[in-house]
């Protein structure tokens, strides 16, 4: 029997198992509960089938055993943090259909080209500040194929064998600062907008604002980045230096040649949502108080879902300069719609969780982690979620997780979101084998990066960007408010 048809019968015998062999009389529809969890975390994690479908379960396994209506059910599969990602998408598109990518990223690498150090340290800028905002596959894609012809070049006047460490540390660079990167800011990746969703189910009054989450994904993004140097820089060290290395950069900026109407509609579209996204909720002190836009609309109920749509719609309004809008219809079936479907079943799960009472029996018999350490307890939510990513989806992982984690916390009376954040941000720091997440896939492609570079530096980050997240979630936790 093959492992997947395994998973497969594995699923539903495991959830059949648990719901008539568990007996919880305080909590009646808990078991059953329980056991769609664990089927649904089996068929997840084995993708024996598509993870769309797998999302689908609670539309009637939920209803059939009574654990949630299926006219109450059926909302949260389309909530306003999908609306978020959605929006976030569909700007994230124009930004690639543009060419606006391309030529932000070419103006930064044009510029830190002095030596391999200083054009490493563009491609990791540029590569992390895309991936705040578009998705970390499109983002390494662009930035490898702007790399590789600059390494091959090298590679024939000085010799593949001598480039090769370089051509690693550059590729991997890439790689690495993608999935960095995406911890930045909340829709530079899935998990991010899990973490939001499990927290407004779990504690709304405990959820950070997308400033405040800026607040610590920026630097967290920044210190993963001055770890990944500390680890490639010796790779770069001692390189001879030539001005003709980088010079096609330049000419290919001015292939670009001037900024067309469609780009600047993307730049202001961009620019103007993040900056609603950033000020709509101000900033609270115990030293001040800057209100937001939104407190001074005369109607409440704004959130980042509907800057998100809002700042979307105008994509498919304004004009570029061939008189057709800079999205089309064609925008809205490129949508990862498998991905909106994952989030809108890991959402109904956490909401089964919660109002079965399955989540607050589970919280109850994980009473045995308030006996560590908080520090500690962290440190191995970290490594575990780090190393979970490595075989499996981290948006797949964090929907099963996640919920997991936020009921232990609120019954044991713990920082939900000290328990949460170092599980949502290690789920980004999987750097060890190719297929972890699409970039490493993508630098591995390339046939330049052997698996056992890509692995001994990959693990030596994986446990270092633990202890990073813990620690900056220790000292910035504060900044978050809700404590």
């Amino acid at each position: 029997m093959n492992s997947g048809l395994l998973a497969l019968l594995a699923g539903p015998f495991a959830a059949l198992g648990i719901a008539f062999g568990l007996d919880l009389p305080d909590h009646p529809h808990a078991p059953a509960m329980l056991g769609i969890a664990a089927w649904m975390a089996i068929w997840w994690i084995s993708e024996c089938v598509p993870i769309a479908f797998t999302a689908m379960i609670p539309l009637f396994a939920f209803p059939l055993s009574g654990v949630v209506e299926a006219r109450i059910l059926a909302p949260k599969y389309m909530n306003s943090i999908i609306f978020l990602f959605i929006g976030g998408f569909l700007i994230a598109q124009a930004l690639e259909s543009s060419g606006l990518h391309k030529r932000l990223a070419l103006a930064l690498l044009s510029r830190l080209q002095a030596s391999p150090m200083q054009l490493a340290l563009g491609f990791a800028v540029a590569t992390a500040f895309l991936s705040m905002w578009i998705s970390n596959t499109a983002t390494a894609l662009l930035m490898v194929t702007i790399a590789v012809p600059i390494l091959n070049r090298m590679g024939e006047e000085r010799g593949n064998k001598a480039m090769q460490p370089v051509a690693v540390a550059f590729l991997l660079t890439i790689a690495y600062s993608a999935n960095i990167g995406g911890m930045g800011t909340p829709v530079g990746t899935p998990p991010n907008l899990v973490f939001l969703e499990t927290v407004n189910a779990m504690a709304p009054a405990m959820a950070p604002s997308f400033l405040q989450w800026m607040m610590l994904g920026v630097p967290m993004s920044l210190a993963g980045l001055a770890v990944l140097f500390f680890f490639l820089r010796p790779r770069l060290a001692g390189l001879d230096w030539r001005p003709s290395d980088v010079s096609m950069l330049q000419r290919e900026r001015q292939a670009l040649g001037p900024m067309r109407r469609e780009e600047k509609i993307v730049a202001w579209v961009l620019g103007l949502t993040a900056l609603a996204w950033m000020s709509r909720k101000g900033i609270q002190t115990d030293a001040f108080n800057i209100p937001g836009w939104a407190s001074l609309l005369p109607y409440k109920g704004v959130d980042d879902g509907t800057v998100a749509i809002f700042g979307a719609a105008w994509l498919f309004l304004l004009r570029g300069n061939d008189g057709r809008p800079v999205l089309g219809g064609s925008a809205l079936n490129r949508l990862p719609w498998d991905i909106v479907m994952l989030f809108g079943g890991g959402f109904a799960l956490a909401f089964g969780m919660q109002h079965s009472g399955a989540s607050t029996w589970l919280g109850g018999q994980m009473g045995f982690f308030t006996v560590l350490p908080l520090p500690l307890m962290m440190l191995g939510i970290a490594l575990s979620m780090t190393f979970l990513t490595e075989i499996t989806s981290n948006t797949a992982i964090t929907q099963v997780m996640l919920p997991i984690l936020a009921a232990a916390a609120l019954t044991n009376d713990m920082d939900l979101l000290m328990i949460l954040l170092p599980a949502t941000l290690s789920a980004s720091c999987a750097f060890m084998l190719p297929v972890a997440t699409p970039p490493n896939a993508i630098v591995f492609g390339t046939h330049q990066v052997p698996m056992k570079e890509m692995i001994r530096t990959g693990i030596r980050l994986n446990l270092t960007m633990a202890v990073v997240v813990v620690t900056l979630v220790w000292l910035l936790r504060p900044l978050l408010g809700g404590s």
